[in-house]
């Protein structure tokens, strides 16, 4: 079958849906001694994956002159509302935003936790130096300048009405619901919003191998895969809906059945035939 953005790739017969355990087997195998790869080139290869599929999805369209004022007009598709966990999907998410703007995008980062990783600040400064909006956690009660408890959520909602496209960069394939606070109102916005909301490896609240256990009734218009599908995922593809993979990093030692990726790109088109894929452009 022919894709839908004429790469002429779709998701080979039989490719493999790893569970949990499988993940996390190839996740280790990879940072360890055979694979020698590290966490932070794993989180900028699949950032970079993440951005060159949103870009492939939803392409970024064509400069515009300056209007009757002289100011700035908007692309289409050029708003990217990057929601980021305090996980390594969150960094994922960071790299993300970073390539985005290096590919003419105008993201913004939201996210809901403080982390407490090196490689989160160090990404999340990597992001500041390029003058991306952050929308952060509200400072501590001890701050000079103390933030209401819901400014957050205020400029969260605010940011959501801005955006064109949601990246769903919030839980990763070892979240464990139920969903709680600061992420509760996070996910009430992604099911509530008419925005295209592009998710990562897994639909935030979504269990990696039983897919929507909780009815969180929050159903992405498109998928980005990382190294292989997950099981909770698998209704989803079976449906035909957009589902894009990257990760090539992967020898198949785990026999994964995935296509060949085209050329340079590091993500491929994985969407099987059926027509919700398609109306969700």
């Amino acid at each position: 079958m022919a894709s839908y953005l004429g790469w002429g790739t779709s998701a080979p017969k039989g490719v493999k849906y790893l569970s949990a355990t499988e993940a996390q087997a190839i996740d280790s195998d990879l940072m360890g001694t055979d694979g020698a790869f590290s966490l932070d080139q794993l989180m900028e290869l699949a950032g970079l994956s993440i951005a060159q599929a949103v870009a492939a999805v939803y392409p970024l369209g064509p400069a515009l002159p300056l209007d009757e004022n002289g100011i700035k007009q908007k692309r289409t598709n050029e708003r990217v509302l990057v929601c980021c966990g305090p996980g390594n999907q969150g960094g994922d998410g960071l790299v993300a935003a970073r390539h985005l703007f290096q590919f003419g995008y105008a993201p913004s980062v939201f996210y809901p936790k403080e982390s407490k990783g090196e490689i989160f600040s160090r990404l999340k400064k990597q992001c500041e130096n390029l003058s991306l909006p952050l929308i952060a956690p509200p400072a501590l009660s001890s701050s000079s300048f103390p933030m209401a408890p819901d400014a957050q959520s205020v400029a969260f909602r605010r940011a959501v009405q801005n955006a064109d496209i949601i990246l769903d960069c919030v839980f990763g394939f070892s979240f464990k619901g139920p969903v709680r606070d600061p992420f509760k109102v996070v996910l009430q916005e992604f099911v509530k919003t008419d925005k295209k909301v592009v998710s990562v490896d897994i639909p935030s609240g979504w269990d990696v191998e039983k897919g929507d256990v909780d009815g969180m009734g929050f159903v992405p218009d498109a998928l980005i895969s990382l190294t292989a599908p997950k099981l909770g995922v698998r209704k989803y593809a079976d449906e035909g809906r957009v589902h894009w993979l990257g990760g090539r990093e992967m020898a198949d030692k785990y026999q994964l059945n995935l296509p060949a990726y085209p050329g340079s790109s590091q993500v491929v088109d994985i969407t099987v035939p059926g027509l919700a894929g398609q109306k969700k452009l």
